[in-house]
């Protein structure tokens, strides 16, 4: 067994973050072998319509969802495409009922593909298209130390085994809601994602070794969430919920691997932790975190945050019960 500091480094370090070679194993890339690897993959955009609209970047600017491709080799996007692309597409097509039932870990490699890509994107991009000085949205030295983030997008290829899961996954069936059918939020100082997919809600922390899930399975109210029937707001709700727990995390995840003969690893062992793994919950920051995750309805903090630490949810009435919204 080697840890990551001891057996990640030779092919940690070879990446070169150029546009001829491929951002999974950093091939070089050549008429035979190149292709493109579409960020945000084609069947998600042409199933919600997302090959026109804007996604935004680190900078405060925006790119179209179509042109978020970055350099790849065929055998990587072949191999992504069959691993997790085509279930990932097939489970989301059946709707809830088919995706609950999708290998956990699919939705995991898919979630941090596209958090990966997004970011190798944005070293790809200059912060000034006007300025060719201006350098690179996000600066390659700052990707590189995401070490993990780049071993777990890498273990789709190697088809790396795990031990216990790296990640926190709570699935949810949401209510339908046509005007806003598609819905993500990935960050970048917390390794948190969520989704909305028509009925499907996903919250994930992509890097905190099921830390953070079973910190919510604990709690019977949020428990209870997952076989409820969410309205889209309450759905945020949770994310906002889940997003600002995860920014208080505190500890720091550690893995130990067993590496093959071309120094990759073909073994992820999660290690456990417990104890306390938070710094204290204010309600106030909650609040302006709740407000963003609400702008799009027009509801700002003053309206949120009640001063005496009053939050107000759309989840729990006053007796604790859950609040059975009806739309508009």
């Amino acid at each position: 067994m080697s840890n990551r500091e001891d057996g990640t480094n030779s092919f940690m370090n070879k990446r070169s973050f150029l546009p001829d070679h491929c951002f999974v194993c950093d091939e070089i890339l050549t008429q035979e072998n190149s292709t493109e690897e579409h960020i945000y993959p084609k069947w998600l955009q042409r199933k919600f319509n997302l090959y026109n609209q804007k996604i935004s970047l680190l900078n405060g600017t925006f790119i179209n969802y179509r042109n978020l491709k970055v350099p790849c080799c065929k055998h990587c996007n072949q191999t992504m495409s069959e691993a997790i692309e085509k279930p990932m597409e097939r489970a989301v097509n059946g709707g809830y009922e088919e995706f609950i039932n999708l290998n956990r870990k699919i939705v995991f490699h898919w979630l941090n593909k596209l958090s990966y890509g997004m970011l190798y994107k944005e070293t790809m991009l200059l912060q000034d298209q006007r300025n060719k000085e201006s350098g690179a949205i996000l600066p390659q030295e700052l990707l590189n130390e995401l070490h993990m983030k780049y071993i777990f997008l890498i273990s789709i290829i190697n088809n790396t085994d795990y031990f216990n899961d790296p990640f926190s996954l709570l699935i949810f069936k949401l209510r339908s809601d046509e005007k806003n059918p598609y819905w993500g939020f990935d960050s970048f100082f917390t390794p948190v994602f969520c989704m909305r997919m028509n009925n499907i809600g996903i919250i994930a922390n992509l890097q905190d070794n099921q830390f953070n899930e079973d910190f919510f399975m604990e709690n019977k109210k949020m428990k209870d969430l997952l076989q409820t029937e969410l309205h889209t707001m309450q759905f945020y709700e949770v994310c906002a919920r889940f997003f600002y727990k995860s920014s208080l995390f505190v500890r720091n995840p550690a893995y130990i691997m067993e590496m093959d003969n071309d120094n990759k690893p073909k073994l992820i062992i999660s290690q456990g932790m417990s104890g306390i793994g938070y710094n204290d919950w204010n309600q106030e920051e909650y609040a302006k975190i709740l407000s963003f995750f609400w702008k799009d309805f027009g509801i700002d903090f003053k309206n949120i945050y009640k001063g005496d630490e009053k939050v107000w949810t759309l989840l729990w009435n006053e007796t604790g019960s859950f609040i059975e919204l009806k739309d508009k």
